[in-house]
């Protein structure tokens, strides 16, 4: 089995005390999506299609060197320093003087990153997200996505092409979430990822669902309780229940207090694999149920609905990928859960309401933003 080196530890993240910046309106979003996908189609309509599968190509070079840069903190350097040049740079931080410039000057040439005539480099509109200590946990995604475990598995995609299983699994020996147990640095990133996505989802399925109709949210796996305390902030009459391991809610204690609801909010430690609290109005599950099996997402689904009363809801916050969807972001995270999880997979609305229907739920409505989706079900 191949050895990595580990990981940095995620920066620290310091959260506001008052809800997220509202999401823009839906139809901005989706306006903004389709035209950036349609520039992007008509570049590669004007290029040699040779040059286009090149560059295609070479997307893991892409992955690696920005992974390699936001390991170094190169972008925190520049934003304190000021503009350097690689010789600056690998000086103060221990690097290749001669390789770090060529580094930095083809992520120049790709627009991330400013370079001057004289070879002094420069943060800019591109480059600032990878700081350190940003919400979004730009840093965080680029370590996770460029780390060795996860190329690795993305270098056996010819396995699960073959055979539908999971080429994390074929390269590592162990699923997914049994390296994070052994490489607790991994599992630290991942989690900061995690919370970087929920960060950028939380205002928008704050707005589209009626949280303001529940009196008492269990998040069930909810993490850190980013979304919960989102949650939390915008409707007063709501309390939370937290559903996540003991090692994890130590940290979401911290988070909760910073945001000043923890009076608001009970931790419960435990595992959705094992029971639910009861006593709840509504449960949520975000981005848990694409991690899974049908036959494991039909078993999560009854603990829950084992500890529901009649008519309690069931909410899911999940991308939603039609057979034939158009959109990247389901489409690229459809693929990420065929690598790396065990048949984990996005599923359409259908495939939702049948899950729904084996574990004792009435599937009700959908709640649609485009990068972002609630599927609410009501247990019968």
């Amino acid at each position: 089995m191949p050895t990595y080196l580990p990981l940095p530890p995620p920066s620290r993240l310091e959260l506001p005390a008052t809800a997220l910046p509202a999401p823009p309106p839906a139809a901005a979003v989706r306006c903004m999506l389709a035209v950036r996908n349609a520039l992007v189609r008509l570049t590669e309509l004007l290029s040699p299609a040779e040059l286009t599968l090149f560059e295609h190509a070479t997307g893991v070079c892409k992955t690696a060197l920005l992974g390699a840069i936001a390991r170094f903190d190169i972008a925190d350097f520049l934003a304190t320093r000021g503009p350097a040049t690689a010789e600056v740079i690998a000086r103060e931080l221990g690097l290749n003087a001669g390789v770090l410039h060529r580094a930095l000057r083809e992520l120049a040439n790709r627009g991330i990153f400013s370079m001057s005539s004289d070879g002094t480099f420069a943060n800019n509109r591109l480059s600032l997200p990878l700081r350190s200590g940003q919400l979004s946990r730009v840093r965080e995604w680029l370590l996770y996505f460029s780390s060795g475990s996860n190329v690795a598995a993305w270098s056996e995609l010819s396995e699960t092409l073959r055979t539908g299983q999971s080429a994390f699994r074929k390269v590592h020996g162990a699923s997914v979430w049994d390296w994070f147990e052994a490489h607790p640095d991994e599992r630290a990133i991942f989690a900061d990822c995690m919370m970087g996505l929920t960060a950028a989802d939380a205002p928008a399925i704050a707005q589209l669902y009626p949280f303001g109709e529940v009196q008492r949210l269990c998040d069930v796996g909810g993490g850190r309780g980013l979304l919960l305390s989102e949650l939390v902030l915008r409707h007063p009459r709501l309390r939370g229940v937290l559903l996540d391991s003991p090692g994890v809610l130590v940290s979401a204690q911290k988070l909760l207090e910073q945001r000043g609801v923890a009076d608001r909010i009970e931790l419960s430690p435990g595992s959705f694999f094992e029971s639910v609290p009861s006593g709840c109005d509504a449960y949520l599950m975000k981005n848990i149920l694409h991690d899974w099996d049908d036959a494991t997402c039909v078993r999560l689904l009854q603990n829950v609905r084992r500890a529901a009363s009649v008519g309690a809801r069931m909410i899911l916050c999940e991308a939603l990928a039609e057979r034939c969807t158009r959109d990247l972001l389901a489409t690229r995270a459809d693929l990420q859960m065929a690598v790396v999880c065990d048949d984990g997979r996005e599923r359409d609305v259908a495939e939702f309401k049948g899950l729904l229907e084996q574990a004792g739920f009435r599937y009700r409505r959908v709640f649609r933003f485009p990068t972002i989706n609630v599927i609410e079900g009501e247990a019968i």
